[in-house]
């Protein structure tokens, strides 16, 4: 029975399959498609290749602040700067009321004050534990001052100790401000220290000053303050210090100018100079400035102390201060300390005692004329603006020998050799416009180097006429006509060279000087020429004319 019944139920399973694909056929079921799981990371944008630069310019603005940040900026800055203020002047106040009053004597009122300080000083390290930066720092600075000043006070009103031991307490104070200074990172305090040390030597109320043990402490001084601003790294605590130095440097070139003469002191004062312009020197260059003004200032002091002193070896000593600017130089790659090094070689040639050795002082201006040339050519120690200051410099050597020619001429004495000199320096300068025409027009300076060299030309030009044999000989009348005819040759040798070498500079120059040769005729010359230098100097002039002219003439045909 039950094989029967198994049988029956395949038959129908095969029937329910047949009627399945019957149905399958004719109504088609879609299968679903499978869609990948779609991920949760975002696909970074394709970058273009070639995204075009805004130029557009918008400038950053800064926000104000807000009513609470004003509230906290005056009551944790200015407030504890301005109670600090008023606390001293308070002080000042109330001593002076207890003195008028009687309540203390002296001894007391000095060292209550010196008490006062040193209790302002350490409420002030206190406070900078406590995290009140600005407040510790302005009460470290008014304990400074009114403990030095309640030690000058007993030095100077009251005579309670000598002026050596008031500066030797004095520098004690200095000496706890400068720690503190260091580890609260201040530079206000820096700024104290600076002014309250420069101070210190001044306020001894000494009779005669010591040069050397003013200018021993005051290096010693801001060596340690330079030191102090590469710590802090504080450019303005830098620049602040480097002044004062200078004007301790200034102050003792005027002791040592103006007192009778003492080796040491001179001594003094050249090492203090040129340790002052070394240190300047490497702080600036550890504090990473781009214009280390400071050094460039204290290489002047340096050249400054040289004139006071006024030594016979002077010159050996300037050009070792000028190798060594050019070391610093090429050590600091900071190319204005060439400038310092020039300044110095051009100070040195100044000091050579010509007299001593047998020289006329006209070799002074061919050794600045050589100088001058090096300064074009020689590219190894060049300074920023090269070419315009060696332009001023050229510019100023021109009015120099121009006024130096009035005065030998008044003398009746030859100016020769610095004839030469000029004529060297002008064919420097017109060298230099044909070899860096090039460089020249690019950094925009072609222009001016040609009117100057244009100028210089022809005042050379007419001082090496003036030094010629036979023009001492002639009267006013020959001597303007020989100029004359000298301008108009002069106008057309530069044309030719320009029409042989196809160079327009030259052949402008001759057209340039022809023209001032015509107005110098009709203006100065026609007035007191005789008839027959009249006639021969204008027809020259207008057979040079047409000359010049026939050449453009023949040029415009020929293209």
């Amino acid at each position: 029975m039950e094989e029967q019944r198994i049988t029956q139920l395949e038959q129908e399973l095969e029937a329910l399959k047949l009627r399945v694909a019957q149905l399958e056929q004719l109504h088609p079921v879609p299968h679903p498609t499978s869609t990948p799981e779609q991920s949760t990371v975002a696909t970074p944008k394709k970058r273009p290749a070639f995204v075009k630069k805004d130029d557009t310019f918008s400038p950053k603005i800064k926000q104000s602040r807000t009513r609470d940040e004003w509230e906290h900026m005056i009551a944790t800055i200015w407030l504890p700067r301005i109670a600090v203020i008023f606390a001293a002047i308070g002080a000042i106040f109330l001593f002076s009321y207890a003195s008028i009053s009687g309540w203390v004597n002296p001894a007391v009122r000095v060292g209550s004050g010196v008490l006062i300080g040193l209790l302002l000083i350490g409420v002030g390290e206190y406070q900078y534990e406590k995290k009140r930066r600005e407040l510790g720092v302005g009460l470290v600075a008014t304990g400074t001052i009114v403990s030095l000043a309640a030690l000058f006070a007993g030095m100077a009103l009251y005579q309670f100790y000598s002026p050596g031991l008031a500066f030797s307490l004095e520098l004690v104070i200095l000496f706890i401000t400068f720690g503190l200074m260091l580890w609260m990172a201040s530079r206000v305090l820096l700024i104290l220290v600076s002014i309250t040390g420069f101070l210190l030597p001044f306020l001894q109320l000494a009779d005669e000053a010591n040069v050397s043990l003013f200018l021993l402490y005051e290096v010693i001084l801001f060596a340690a303050l330079f030191y102090a601003a590469i710590r802090l790294k504080t450019i303005l605590g830098f620049v602040v210090s480097w002044g004062f130095l200078t004007i301790a440097l200034v102050t003792a070139m005027s002791m040592v100018g103006f007192s009778p003469p003492s080796m040491s002191d001179e001594i003094s004062l050249l090492a203090a100079s040129l340790v002052s312009y070394i240190g300047t020197a490497l702080t600036g260059q550890r504090l990473r400035m781009k214009w280390n003004y400071p050094s460039y200032g204290a290489g002047l002091i340096v050249i400054a102390s040289l004139a006071v002193i006024d030594w016979q070896w002077g010159t050996l000593i300037a050009l070792v201060l000028a190798g060594l600017a050019y070391s610093i130089a090429n050590y600091s790659k900071d190319a204005w300390h060439n400038a310092v090094g020039h300044a110095t070689v051009f100070y040195a040639i100044t000091q050579i005692p010509y007299d001593i050795l047998r020289l006329s002082e006209q070799f002074e201006t061919l050794l600045f004329a050589c100088i001058l040339i090096g300064l074009w050519f020689v590219k190894r120690q060049h300074m920023p603006y090269h070419r315009m200051i060696a332009l001023a410099l050229y510019v100023y050597f021109i009015f120099d020998q121009i006024t130096q020619s009035g005065m030998y001429a008044a003398m009746n004495d030859s100016f020769r050799l610095s004839v030469v000199a000029l004529v060297l320096a002008t064919s420097g300068l017109i060298y230099l416009l044909v070899q860096q025409h090039r460089a020249m027009v690019e950094d925009g300076t072609f222009q001016i180097s040609l009117v100057v060299a244009a100028v210089g030309v022809l005042t050379t030009y007419t001082l090496l006429v003036m030094e010629l044999p036979f023009y001492d000989g002639l009267d006013e009348t020959n001597r303007s006509t020989t100029l004359s005819v000298a301008y108009i040759l002069l106008a057309l040798l530069l044309v030719t060279i320009g029409r042989i070498r196809n160079l327009s500079v030259w052949r402008l120059s001759g057209l340039l000087l022809l023209s001032v040769s015509a107005i110098k005729l009709l203006v100065f010359d026609l007035s007191f020429l005789t008839l027959v230098q009249k006639a021969f100097v204008f027809i020259g002039f207008a057979i040079v004319a047409f000359i010049i002219s026939r050449t453009y003439f023949k040029k415009r045909k020929n293209n």
